[in-house]
């Protein structure tokens, strides 16, 4: 039982930021949208969540991606950077994931926007 515990803690820690992320931004939208046409256009929101949603993907994996040995081998020969090291692809990997989660829970939002 304890086990159970940590683990949702631990996965309740790791979304609560994207959550609140695609929240915010989703709430921004909508305030940028209401102060410019003076009405929140359901289908406009659910057309910019989308795209923000699938920049954020794109951003997500490159940043995770950018850490692997190839990646970091490239950057060392041609923009002279620091050598690869397991620790800065541990860390590009979990800010890569947050991005992926916020954009995932942007789309989550604009789906549910569009079926409302």
């Amino acid at each position: 039982m304890q086990g159970f515990r940590n683990g949702t803690q631990r996965a309740r820690k790791y979304v609560e930021r994207p959550i609140l992320a695609a929240s915010s931004l989703t709430a921004s939208d909508s305030l940028g949208l209401f102060i410019g046409l003076g009405s929140i256009p359901k289908s406009t929101l659910v057309l910019i969540l989308f795209l923000e949603g699938g920049l954020g993907l794109i951003l997500g994996v490159g940043i995770a991606l950018s850490a692997t040995p190839s990646a970091a081998k490239l950057g060392e020969t041609l923009l002279g950077t620091a050598p690869w090291c397991r620790d800065s692809e541990k860390h590009a990997e979990r800010i890569g994931w947050r991005w992926v989660m916020a954009s995932s829970f942007l789309i989550l939002i604009g789906f549910g926007l569009s079926i409302a």
